[in-house]
């Protein structure tokens, strides 16, 4: 998946499409077509990206093309006034025609097998925040504290969520509140868990005594989402999705403030 800027498209069309007003069956000055081929020109270049090689790749030669004959035509232009005005010859404004018809089939037909999706609010939570700033969704405390795993999972979720792949997100979300809780008991413990199990975990959370709340909640996700995720014939909708990654927000939030005073434990402050 790739991010495209819809509106970059409009500002090309309106550069190239200004070359076609040029001609009138003759040769032309320099001073009428020179503003028009240089803007051309620029917008065409902006066309040679890697990016846009990958996704256009027959658009952006088509492209090139163009820009090589104005490349050819520009030079020309005398740096400093002389006394009659240079003129563009009518056939090399023809063959900018051509090659800007030519490149406009090139564009259209690859258009029509490139998907461009537009992304909605799921609910409260703007596509913006889910797809490009999802520790917003977080206290900041909390999301300072959390590793980067758990970090790239809720990522991945807020991405899932806004693509409607509501499985997905609960998916990652409960795999990102499994990296915190891991986390916090290598933090209490000094070494990672002996089994991957969120009820192993829970377990060796009560016996460090950690706050009571936080189990409870950690305890509800483990029986009415985790553990039911798990089983192939369970898929969730947009509220059961908003719903799990909600509760991973309040989980997220105890385990870092949890994780906070075990460091403060380790490290008091003299």
């Amino acid at each position: 998946m790739v991010e495209l800027d819809i509106f970059y498209f409009y500002r090309l069309s309106m550069s190239v499409s200004s070359l076609t007003r040029i001609y009138d069956e003759g040769d032309v000055p320099i001073s009428v077509a020179g503003p028009h081929l240089r803007l051309a020109k620029m917008a065409l270049e902006s066309l040679s990206t890697k990016l846009m090689q990958r996704v256009f790749p027959d658009s952006t030669s088509k492209a090139h093309e163009i820009v090589n004959i104005i490349n050819r035509i520009l030079p020309r232009t005398p740096s400093s006034p002389t006394v009659y005005e240079p003129y563009i010859p009518a056939v090399e404004i023809l063959r900018i025609r051509q090659a800007i018809s030519t490149f406009t089939i090139a564009l259209e037909t690859e258009s029509k097998h490139r998907y461009v999706i537009c992304v909605e609010d799921q609910r409260c939570l703007s596509a913006y925040t889910l797809v490009e700033k999802i520790e917003m969704c977080f206290p900041p405390e909390a999301w300072n504290t959390i590793d980067q795993h758990a970090k790239r999972e809720f990522e991945e979720s807020g991405k899932a969520l806004s693509l409607e792949r509501y499985t997905a997100a609960g998916f990652h979300a409960l795999r990102g509140v499994e990296c915190v809780i891991r986390q916090y008991l290598i933090d209490l413990t000094g070494s990672q868990p002996a089994k991957r199990d969120w009820g192993h975990y829970i377990q060796m959370l009560k016996q460090a005594g950690v706050d009571a709340n936080l189990i409870a909640v950690l305890d509800n996700i483990r029986t009415l989402n985790r553990n039911p995720l798990m089983h192939p014939e369970d898929w969730l909708d947009i509220d059961d999705a908003i719903g799990v990654f909600n509760i991973s927000h309040t989980a997220i939030a105890r385990l870092a403030e949890g994780i906070q005073k075990a460091l403060k434990s380790k490290n008091p402050v003299p």
